[in-house]
């Protein structure tokens, strides 16, 4: 017999927040759906998880036969001293080593790596080892939450197969090509609602559009009627005023102050209907264009000639030979240890490497910097302190149209801050000045889908020149203008 979980009247608000997160929930999830999670950053997708899991307090009731997992599941120091085959073992007894043996094939991997130290493998290969673990329970739900953060193009293909082979599960990411190659149910966490939906990511963004093109019409048609009513409110007004000042007769006075009291009445009831119209009007999501300070540099910034780098004297990877020239954008790609960012590192200049073959770098002044690390290194509250009041407030105007409400960039907490609107205060950190170059590692990691989309029309509308890593395919293949593939050099 199917198991569902069942939710009533789910509300949720951090006691810092005026506003809840959601309220009055009620949702029925069917056992084996393969369901994607989707909302912008801060929405409460995390925090929607951790109710499910009991992690915090709230309000409404959760009814499930079902016992939740969560991913990614934290290991401490002793488990990273287990050899692969242990830690799948560890809360999976009853499993044998032949269904071990299967599942870790069906991630691609060769059966030796269950006889290495967890501690040794790539970022990479622990995401897929422990969302391995995650399913060996039967009995259990999965929650699954940003799987594909450390995960290349390839890594990322390879875990949607093992996904598309399971059912039952929850799962959050902002990888649109990634979920739509298994997810068969969307819940999606809206403005003013959630909404469930039977499809994928194309049935949901095709339901978005045509029900975000009904609100508009209906907002126009709303907002016209507000305007209308008040201009009816204004002239209304006007006219009691006029009359009751018009004459001095005391009987005259009368009959005016009756047209007054009239007029008044009239204004209020216009004014309420003026309310009614108002709060019919849909909240929609507003995706707004972002503007990019874009100088163009002078010269060719890059030239690669059978080119590569040493690591232990040994080539990292198979020489490469590539230009950069003004108003390109060059996307470096490979799997996870190719060598992507160190290649990166070493066009910037932040690290001295040995190399092989010729090279020409040639940095503009004015280079706009994103990478992974500044997410721990980056001080905001430091970071304001040194801006005009000017600066200030186009910094945070960049944040409003990254879709963060004001209360929460101007609030200097970080520790409240989720990944995603973390990831938005660099990215607007990394697009407020004008820049000849711009070098992104990972930009989209963390970043919801609107926000991506309004990077891939502000990229092809400014045109910057550019060098960038990214595993998200919808946006590199929308963005690049040159790709170049890192291969693993074998001597």
């Amino acid at each position: 017999m199917t198991k569902n979980i069942m939710i009533n009247n789910l509300s949720f608000k951090y006691d810092s927040m005026v506003e809840p997160i959601f309220s009055d929930v009620n949702l029925n999830i069917n056992e084996r759906w393969k369901l994607a999670l989707l909302g912008r950053n801060g929405r409460g997708k995390t925090t929607f998880l951790k109710c499910l899991l009991h992690e915090v307090v709230f309000a409404g009731h959760i009814d499930s036969p079902l016992t939740f997992k969560y991913f990614p599941k934290t290991i401490s120091e002793r488990q990273g001293n287990f050899y692969v085959q242990d830690l799948l073992l560890e809360n999976n007894a009853h499993k044998e080593s032949w269904e071990l043996e299967v599942e870790v094939t069906k991630m691609n991997f060769s059966t030796e790596i269950l006889k290495r130290p967890y501690k040794s493998l790539s970022g990479g290969e622990k995401t897929k080892v422990l969302l391995i673990e995650l399913f060996l329970d039967e009995n259990a739900f999965p929650l699954i939450d940003e799987p594909t953060n450390n995960l290349d193009i390839h890594g990322r293909n390879i875990v949607s197969t093992y996904l598309n082979s399971k059912n039952g599960f929850i799962v959050v990411s902002h990888d649109e090509k990634f979920l739509n190659s298994f997810v068969d149910h969307v819940l999606a966490m809206n403005k003013q609602s959630i909404d469930l939906l039977k499809g994928n990511i194309e049935t949901w963004r095709t339901e978005k559009d045509n029900a975000d093109r009904a609100a508009e019409e209906k907002n126009n048609k709303l907002k016209s009627e507000v305007k209308r009513l008040n201009n009816v409110s204004r002239q209304v007004n006007v006219w009691g005023n006029k009359r009751e000042n018009s004459t001095k007769d005391s009987s005259e006075r009368r009959l005016a102050a009756k047209q007054m009291k009239r007029s008044k009445a009239i204004k209020k009831r216009t004014d309420e209907m003026i309310e009614e119209k108002k709060n019919l009007i849909h909240n929609t999501e507003e995706e707004t264009a972002l503007k990019i300070n874009v100088t163009q540099p002078v010269k060719q910034i890059l030239s690669l000639r059978d080119f590569t780098i040493l690591k232990d004297n040994q080539p990292l990877f198979v020489p490469i030979t590539i230009d950069v020239q003004p108003g390109e954008r060059l996307f470096i790609e490979g799997k996870n240890g190719v060598g992507k960012t160190t290649l990166l590192e070493y066009i910037l200049g932040n690290k001295s490497f040995e190399t092989i073959g010729e090279y020409d770098v040639r940095l503009p002044h004015h280079i706009s910097s994103l990478k992974q690390s500044m997410l721990t290194e980056f001080d905001y509250t430091s970071f304001l302190f040194n801006l005009t009041n000017e600066e200030k407030e186009g910094f945070w105007y960049l944040l409003h149209q990254l879709g963060m409400h004001r209360s929460r960039f101007t609030n200097q907490s970080q520790p409240s801050w989720s990944a995603g609107e973390q990831k938005k205060i660099l990215l607007a950190h990394a697009l407020i000045n004008k820049n000849e170059l711009f070098v992104w590692d990972e930009v989209t990691n963390n970043l919801d889908f609107m926000v991506i989309d309004q990077l891939i029309q502000a990229l092809n509308t400014y045109q910057p020149t550019m060098i960038g890593i990214d595993h998200n395919e919808k946006f590199v293949e929308s963005v690049a203008t040159k790709r170049i593939e890192l291969t693993p050099y074998i001597s």
